[in-house]
């Protein structure tokens, strides 16, 4: 859980990040805004590395208000990753559809569903992403479940031979 310590080393690795490139930019370096902007966001994902709160992962918790996870997920995994799941709260007895496709096409394999309830257990399905073609899981039959937990549930996608992040969603359960 992120705690106003980690809150602040986060902080302070991105303003040492900004500094540093600000007073390089003072003296001539030689970079296009373009490599400062990709110098910047290594730096956020090395911080990320290091275990601060950062760019998503198991911190990471979807909110229905904003139809959006965060922190948000740095997709690990290249492409134009699009996903889906309701957008209306989910009647308790009810299943909710689950999916994820590469807007490019250029993905193919199996990936994996890890749906996070809002008592923080986990659970896990694999599905198969087939180019140009959507991934479907239904929560909770594909995800081996009895029942539902009323609340907000976050979906992280990975891919599963490597386990690199791909996107985050959620949805809600009334």
């Amino acid at each position: 859980m992120p705690t106003t310590t980690t809150h602040s080393r986060r902080a302070t690795a991105l303003c040492g990040a900004v500094l540093l490139l600000a007073t390089a930019c003072s003296d001539g370096h030689g970079h296009s805004p373009q490599q400062l902007s990709e110098m910047i966001a290594e730096t956020v994902r090395d911080s990320a590395d290091t275990g601060l709160p950062g760019l998503g992962g198991s911190d990471t918790l979807y909110d229905p208000n904003d139809f959006a996870c965060a922190p948000a997920v740095d997709p690990e995994v290249p492409g134009s990753w699009r996903s889906h799941a309701p957008r209306v709260p989910v009647e308790e007895d009810a299943s909710a559809e689950i999916g994820l496709t590469d807007a490019d096409g250029d993905h193919a394999g199996t990936v994996v569903a890890t749906v996070t309830d809002p008592d923080g257990a986990t659970t896990t399905a694999e599905s198969d992403l087939v180019e140009d073609a959507w991934s479907h899981l239904v929560y909770p039959d594909d995800f081996d479940l009895d029942s539902t937990t009323v609340g907000v549930h976050t979906v992280l996608w990975s891919d599963a031979a490597t386990g690199a992040l791909i996107t985050c969603d959620g949805f809600e359960i009334d």
